[in-house]
């Protein structure tokens, strides 16, 4: 493939760095407009082992450890309340490591099942009880042989990244090679990631650095993988330095590039995008799918789409396939802008190059008909995905229900939820939140609380807006009693900060009920957690 045809005239430059628009929030769409810009499949990059599946009674265990932990936490709030103050690595609580000792005892555990623990902790997004964790991780980890507890270590690693307790992350690779426990490229990976997530760049590469101090050899693929997570998380500047320091250490591929050029893409900073990729085609390696891909995005978002379609169709001269992602990129901006006919235009033109729709092209066509109020043919998008068999996920079905509640049609969003459970699709927070507020509006306080009690067996995690819905539901119907307790549950097993309005709505109620009692626990609660000032518990 010549790599010359390729061109970035003046025009494609500096009108991109000024002017780009702001990258699409996918948490005020029931699109994922994120999930979808480039895939880096060719990098083998992975930031976790699959884990292995669990026997029934196996789960049942879990269970057990999983209740000793979240009892535990919910006794002891003072533990995640000082959460990021300094933590002891080798933290333990005597009445609960003899819980655990008591239920592995009776079921003696494998380590699959440690690392199932740990994993349903880090899963959390809010009130990860840290702490009770990693003690039941120091209690765990002597009944590991070490050949078989590098999923343990690195789940509990990936752990204490999420809550940003690196230090102690250390201290388990450190411990890992006291015992003798292989440490992988994997392990690595994971800290390497958390540090970028947290946006410690500069951490993420002394990380990479260190990696030689542990018998873990940084090759090619760990190269691209720093590279790859920083770009991911526009650390371009950081990206380009990092490869600039090491690039005649590692034979360079067209994963590395097309990274670099989709970091200085997120970057907003196509000038360097275009620095990258004439350095690309010096050294004789040839653009990919991927490549050409992230230019395309990077033009649709800033707006230039004459431009993103005349870059595809020197793809097209040039030999290049498109795939599916580089439809949708240029389906992406016509969905935002409401213009359905564009992006039926496109999803044509998909069809015409024998190109298969993926499962966001399929929601986007979805989303594009419910934006336009056509939801009959947003139905007729959903019954050929199916027939297609393409699976479906939350993000079909919840611009459906959007539609549905703007209509009123709560018999047509029960009917749609009896078939997304018919066809295997796990509802999100979102589903769950568009219906239980559909529900509420008609003060049918059983169905949402049906659907409240499925999300907890489902373990979909509410939200600040689930809890919302569901308490200023009690409130607006003079239950106190529901309302102050949904809203202690909030606080105290969620972590989540209510806002003003619900806060002095469950208040009002108290006073109301002439439970003063409840009303000043409550409030010192919200003081101790932060939520409010110790000046507002004195005026109130």
């Amino acid at each position: 493939m010549a790599v010359t045809r390729l061109k970035f005239p003046l025009g494609f430059r500096s009108p991109l760095r000024v002017n780009i628009l702001s990258q699409f929030s996918s948490s005020s769409s029931a699109v994922d407009y994120e999930s979808d810009v480039v895939s880096f499949e060719e990098s083998g990059e992975g930031t976790a082992t699959t884990a292995t599946e669990l026997s029934p009674t196996e789960v049942d265990v879990s269970e057990k450890y999983w209740s000793l932990i979240k009892d535990h936490h919910r006794r002891n709030p003072n533990l995640q309340i000082n959460g990021l103050a300094s933590v002891n690595p080798s933290v333990t609580f005597p009445s609960l490591s003899s819980d655990f000792s008591n239920v592995y005892a009776d079921h003696p555990s494998s380590p699959a099942v440690f690392r199932h623990v740990i994993g349903k902790c880090s899963a959390l997004r809010h009130g990860i009880p840290f702490q009770q964790a990693l003690a039941f991780f120091n209690w765990a980890v002597p009944k590991v042989e070490p050949s078989v507890s590098l999923e343990l270590y690195n789940e509990t690693i990936d752990l204490c990244g999420k809550t940003r307790h690196f230090d102690i992350a250390w201290h388990v690779i450190d411990s890992m090679k006291a015992g003798h426990v292989e440490i992988s490229l994997e392990t690595f990976s994971i800290l390497i990631r958390r540090y970028i997530r947290a946006g410690m760049a500069a951490e993420a590469v002394h990380a990479f650095n260190r990696m030689q101090d542990y018998g873990c050899e940084p090759d090619r693929k760990a190269f691209s993988i720093v590279i790859a997570m920083l770009c991911r998380k526009r650390r371009a500047p950081e990206a380009q330095s990092f490869f600039d320091s090491l690039k005649d250490k590692f034979e360079l591929d067209v994963v590395v590039y097309t990274s670099l050029i989709h970091g200085w893409c997120r970057a907003r900073n196509i000038d360097e995008a275009e620095k990258v990729f004439r350095e690309m085609k010096m050294a004789g390696i040839e653009p990919s799918v991927y490549t050409y891909t992230t230019v395309i995005d990077a033009l649709c978002r800033c707006g230039q789409i004459t431009r993103a379609h005349d870059v595809f169709a020197e793809m097209l001269d040039l030999g290049c396939q498109p795939n599916a992602v580089t439809f949708n990129n240029l389906m992406r901006i016509h969905v935002k802008a409401g213009r359905t006919e564009k992006v039926l235009q496109v999803y044509n033109q998909m069809k015409r190059l024998s190109c298969e729709p993926d499962i966001i092209t399929y929601n986007f066509l979805i989303h594009a008909h419910c934006k336009n109020k056509d939801r009959p043919e947003a139905i007729k998008v959903l019954n050929t995905m199916l027939k297609n068999g393409c699976q479906p996920n939350a993000s079909t079905f919840n611009p459906l229900f959007k539609a549905m509640a703007s209509d009123h049609d709560v018999n047509g969003a029960q009917r749609l939820f009896s078939r997304m459970k018919e066809v295997n699709c796990r509802p999100n927070t979102v589903t769950y939140n568009t219906l239980m507020q559909m529900f509420a509006v008609t003060k049918s306080a059983d169905m949402v609380i049906k659907l409240w009690n499925e999300m907890q067996d489902d373990e979909v995690e509410p939200n600040v807006n689930t809890f919302r819905i569901v308490i200023m539901l009690y409130c607006s119907m003079g239950h106190w009693n529901n309302a102050y307790r949904y809203f202690r549950e909030m606080i105290e097993d969620k972590c989540l900060r209510p806002n003003r309005t619900v806060y002095e709505s469950v208040m009002q109620q108290l006073r109301k009920a002439g439970q003063m009692n409840k009303h000043v626990e409550l409030m010192e609660k919200m003081v101790d957690r932060g939520f409010i000032s110790s000046k507002l518990q004195e005026g109130a």
